[in-house]
């Protein structure tokens, strides 16, 4: 091509290409169209995952997770999760960490949602109390589960929601959601310390709870009981999850809720088990 061809032919090119081209850092010394064209930002990157939704997010805090199915990437369905028939198991989540309910020692491992459809879960830690050997399998089989990345997908509608945990090798788990005391009373309890008298109180109707007589303990920062026990007392509305066991007498560890007395009444006071400290054999 002759060096000598008219300019203009140039500006055309260069005007066409700042009109249709991809967006690029304009030329040294842009040309009249070129000039009056202001410069465009080169969008950022999209993240690599998308923040987890409040719907899941919330839902997985807001309830009590119990296993209801457990099946391998064969559609199998896997024993080991079900130790014992009358106390199935679970997991919970709250402040960034999931806890399994229902086995025999205490399992809990950080967890955190990629997005909406995956959740990251971080080494976990368990006490090592020996077991009976169905409770062992079964915390085994979580402590294996509960690593990695899994697919999560919570279903069902608010106050009956359906939890559903994926591995990579195809294991799946399911589970229905109750909400916790903290979502049915509206805030967080606070911790208390309960000894339960072996001797019951009269229950005031035969389809109640079983009414306990209590009296509560205090304890120090390393554990240690401190202070006086107080006055025995009746709770005829018993601790929620928690059954009396003939021949034993408990301390307990429990949450306390208050609730607001109706048309004038004084508040209310409702206790959900949280972990059995002691055991003391009676005759």
């Amino acid at each position: 091509m002759s060096l000598h061809r008219p300019y203009r032919l140039v500006l055309v090119v260069t005007a066409l290409c700042v009109a249709g081209c991809a967006r690029s850092t304009p030329p040294e010394s842009p040309g009249p169209e070129s000039a009056t064209t202001p410069a465009v930002a080169s969008a950022p990157a999209e993240p690599s995952t998308a923040a987890p939704t409040p719907d899941t997010a919330a839902t997985l805090v807001a309830n009590l997770w119990q296993l209801q199915s457990a099946t391998d990437g064969a559609g199998q369905s896997i024993a080991a999760f079900f130790p014992t028939p009358d106390k199935p198991m679970g997991v919970q989540f709250a402040d960034g960490r999931l806890s399994v309910t229902g086995g025999c020692n205490r399992m809990n491992a950080g967890y955190q949602l990629l997005d909406s459809a995956q959740m990251q879960v971080s080494q976990g830690m368990s006490t090592m109390m020996a077991c009976p050997p169905l409770l062992a399998n079964a915390d085994a089989a979580f402590a294996k589960f509960l690593t990695g990345t899994l697919q999560v997908a919570v279903e069902g509608e608010a106050g009956a929601p359906h939890l559903r945990l994926a591995a990579a090798d195809g294991s799946t788990l399911t589970f229905s959601g109750t909400p916790t005391p903290e979502t049915r009373f509206g805030g967080p309890g606070t911790r208390a310390f309960l000894e339960v008298s072996p001797e019951p109180c009269v229950a005031p109707a035969p389809s109640a709870p079983p009414c306990l007589m209590v009296r509560d303990r205090h304890f120090d920062e390393k554990g240690l009981a401190s202070g006086t026990p107080g006055e025995w007392r009746a709770l005829p509305e018993g601790i929620e999850g928690y059954a009396p066991v003939a021949g034993e007498q408990h301390v307990v560890r429990v949450k306390r809720f208050e609730q607001a007395g109706t048309a004038g009444n004084a508040p209310t006071e409702h206790f959900v088990l949280d972990l059995i400290i002691e055991t003391r054999t009676v005759q």
